[in-house]
């Protein structure tokens, strides 16, 4: 009791006295002393009660069960005899040896007299104050004891809110505590329950530590924050936080789904600050990179960007403004060997002293790119389709009007011959008009075989130009003996084509050669050559040929045959674009 009773004398700014059963002082600290007038002259209190009253054993033992949370009131006897009302907490103490019943008489509240009322009502306010704070408040001494604590401190304990009274010490509260199971996931005397309770002294006596924050209870969570007086208590504060954690658990839940949304998007995305320092990238930057996430966080920016060279414009963080903060950049890079293209878009952030944070976005545009090619691909072709059906509408056009003009001349004038009755001529108008009309039938003829001919190829293949030819000559032997001509093949290349189309080509060449001579001049001739693999000049040459025109009708209606192979023709000839190819005419002198 000595021990108890000189802690209360040094730290409780409120009386209190120590009573025996009948309400006879036993001990009493200085602000009794004080209160009541025993610090004059070495005065001691009196053997008589110091409670006014017919029966104050009954009256303490009754307020005693009620309970030490309760202060009553209680008429007091003063030194000078005179009486005086005030309010107190009946607190019993442990029995001393003799088995005689002990009291602690906490006086609060002064109701009326007394020399002491400024002091008693100073604590009574003190008190008061603290029971409205919602944070829990104790004072413990230096030997870590409790003194003073408020009704939040100890109604935060729950089930061990017993053990928080004056005297107990901070290590008997935390085993309580652990006891009813305010710390969730420890059990009494397990190796973790002594643990916790060496890490919340340590807490507890580090004063400049910054506080500590740990699971308080089911789904509560408590902020504990320790200060040191000047006289050398310690202040302890516990914060009920719980409403923050909830909100920091809501934040990260929406965190992690933000996240994983970013995972699972197909576009790369890279966060990097003002220092080009990278905050942030997804899996698929980093499988990119040939790295990992948390291996590229960190990292200076210009070591691990995707094509460095490329996309130093959006890293350079002074060429975005606030009124231009988004920048755009197609690159092309080779990945595993094939052109990938990717469309980056960066986004700034600012704050106070500019950019903060660059958030970008890398999407691969490869196949959207493909696309785009075959789109221009395409419409080069149709583009140069209508130009050779302009083309070769214009040379139909032309080759049909001239056996219309000869039908509607030898028409006309076997009509005259008629009116006049003059009919000697008549057999050699009808045979102009037959052969005029022969000849529109050729033409026609042609025509139905170019349609059913010239968009057969879809996918051109190697063929050999010395078969088509020789295929070509077996189909027009008689025709050059006929003539007399003469037709010489050296080797030729194996070109990419249709084989059906190339051996009409060799046929119309050589059998136009043959049947356009000049009727003055020596048999023909025809001389062809090509040198060189795919992609490679086929050249050919005629003598004695006709005409530039009548070779350009062979020409009109194979307008499409092998890739990238240039055909250069010799002689009263023309040429033409093949699938992907060239043609060239030039006449020899």
């Amino acid at each position: 009791m000595t021990g108890f009773a000189a802690a209360l004398y040094e730290n409780l700014p409120f009386p209190v006295l120590i009573v025996d059963a009948g309400a006879c002082v036993v001990s009493h600290n200085e602000a009794a002393a004080r209160a009541f007038g025993w610090n004059r002259d070495g005065r001691r209190p009196d053997a008589a009660a110091v409670i006014d009253g017919a029966n104050p054993a009954t009256l303490l033992a009754r307020h005693a069960a009620e309970g030490r949370e309760n202060a009553h009131a209680f008429a007091f006897r003063h030194e000078n005899g005179s009486l005086f009302e005030a309010t107190a907490h009946v607190i019993p103490l442990p029995d001393e040896a003799d088995g005689a019943a002990r009291y602690a008489l906490l006086l609060r509240s002064l109701l009326s007299g007394g020399s002491h009322g400024e002091q008693v009502l100073l604590g009574q306010r003190i008190a008061a104050a603290l029971d409205t704070m919602t944070e829990g408040f104790a004072i413990f001494d230096p030997a870590e004891r409790l003194v003073m604590f408020n009704r939040s401190y100890k109604e935060r304990c729950a089930g061990a809110r017993d053990a928080v009274r004056v005297g107990a010490t901070m290590e008997s509260i935390v085993r309580a505590n652990i006891r009813a199971g305010m710390y969730p996931g420890i059990e009494e005397g397990t190796p973790g329950a002594e643990a916790l309770v060496r890490e919340r002294l340590e807490k507890h006596r580090d004063a400049g530590g910054g506080g500590a924050v740990f699971e308080f209870g089911k789904g509560r969570w408590i902020r504990g924050e320790s200060h040191v007086a000047e006289t050398g208590d310690i202040v302890a504060m516990r914060i009920d936080i719980s409403e923050l954690k909830r909100t920091e658990a809501a934040l990260e839940e929406k965190r992690r789904e933000y996240l994983s949304l970013l995972q699972i998007l197909p576009d790369m995305i890279l966060r990097f600050d003002r220092n080009l320092t990278v905050r942030f990238a997804n899996d698929k930057y980093a499988a990119h990179m040939g790295s990992t996430t948390d291996a590229l966080i960190g990292r200076y920016l210009p070591e691990v960007a995707c094509a460095p060279e490329q996309t130093a414009v959006l890293m350079d963080i002074a060429a975005y403004t606030r009124d231009a903060p988004v920048k755009t950049l197609e690159i092309c890079i080779d990945h595993e060997g094939q052109p990938m293209w990717m469309l980056w878009t960066a986004v700034a952030i600012f704050d106070g002293d500019g950019v903060s944070e660059v958030v970008s976005v890398g999407r691969d545009i490869t196949e959207a790119k493909r696309q785009q090619q075959r789109v221009e691909a395409q419409t080069n072709e149709l583009r140069r389709k209508n130009e050779a059906l302009d083309q070769f509408t214009a040379t139909v056009s032309h080759d049909l009007k001239a056996p219309l003009r000869h039908l509607s001349m030898f028409a006309e004038m076997i009509s005259e011959d008629v009116h006049r009755g003059e009919f000697a001529e008549l057999p050699a108008y009808a045979d102009h008009v037959r052969k005029s009309s022969a000849r529109m039938r050729r033409i026609i003829d042609s025509l139905l075989e170019f349609s059913q001919i010239a968009y057969r190829i879809a996918a051109p293949k190697p063929v050999s130009l010395s078969g088509v030819v020789g295929d070509a000559l077996a189909l027009l032997e008689g025709h050059v003996e006929e003539t007399g001509g003469r037709v010489e093949v050296e080797p030729l290349p194996e070109i990419m084509g249709d084989p059906e189309l190339l051996k009409r080509l060799a046929q119309n060449l050589i059998g136009n050669a043959l049947k356009y001579r000049r009727p003055d001049k020596a048999p023909p001739s025809a001389f062809m050559q090509g040198s060189g693999p795919m992609g490679s000049t086929l050249s050919w040459r005629t003598t004695g040929s006709a005409s530039i025109r009548s070779m350009s009708d062979a020409f009109s209606k194979f307008s499409r045959g092998f890739t990238a192979t240039r055909l250069s023709i010799r002689a009263p000839a023309s040429g033409s674009h093949w699938r992907g190819g060239s043609s060239r005419v030039t006449t020899a002198s």
